[in-house]
């Protein structure tokens, strides 16, 4: 037997009868409670589920709708513990950083912004003609001349986006993960500032000529449970 963890709250709004519904491959979901805190799993047999595309999908639904009840420190798919004796030792090790992650999140949802470049503006890297150089071998102080340049604009658009900052409690950023996508960043934003933060998504979005910002969500803050549960 294994438990697939699916995440963890606080046993003040959820009880061993309040978890309803199945999680992964149709099984019941059921808490396990320490002391203030209590993750929700699912039981498998053998070996642990294998992803697919169909099952994260599954998953991810399970974990959204857990988080409509309240805050939750969401688990990365995979995670999984042999038992329950395991669980409540998890829970009762960690329990006064999983509750300071729980104050963190509680009220809050995780918003992703991708900033990435229009179709037709000039980046670094590329030729007169728009097209990145494939013929011609790049040399070494070209290609950190190319990233010190893609570095400095994604710097200049992480500064549009300064004003999000204001709305969100917290926020993740990474700078040019890609050469398209100059700026990729997460923000935990309260559920009743949501509305507010995508209008102003909105408004950034018609104000820059070469970039275009797509803002998904809200999805569970996954962003912002670094170290937990699991």
């Amino acid at each position: 037997m294994s438990l697939l963890l699916y995440g963890v709250v606080e046993a003040g709004w959820v009880g061993e009868d309040q978890v309803t519904g199945v999680g992964l491959d149709d099984r019941r979901l059921h808490t396990v409670v320490e002391g203030p805190l209590a993750a929700i799993v699912t039981e498998h047999d053998g070996a642990p589920p294998e992803p697919g595309i169909e099952r994260l999908h599954e998953y991810e639904r399970t974990v959204r709708r857990l988080m409509d009840a309240g805050a939750i420190l969401p688990a990365r798919f995979g995670s999984v513990l042999e038992d329950e004796g395991t669980v409540r030792g998890l829970l009762k090790r960690r329990r006064r950083d999983l509750l300071t992650r729980l104050r963190r999140v509680r009220g809050t949802v995780e918003l992703a912004l991708r900033a990435s470049w229009r179709r037709g503006t000039r980046t670094p890297g590329d030729t007169a003609g728009g097209v990145r150089g494939a013929s011609a071998p790049q040399s070494g102080t070209s290609y950190l001349r190319e990233r010190l340049e893609l570095r400095q604009s994604a710097r200049r658009v992480a500064s549009e986006l300064d004003p999000l900052s204001a709305l969100a409690r917290s926020s993740r950023r990474t700078l040019s993960p890609a050469p398209d996508l100059p700026v990729l960043d997460a923000y935990l934003v309260e559920r009743d500032r949501v509305r507010e933060f995508v209008d102003m998504v909105r408004q950034l979005d018609d104000c820059l000529d070469d970039v275009e910002l797509t803002c998904t969500g809200p999805w569970p803050p996954y962003s912002f449970a670094e170290g937990g549960p699991v």
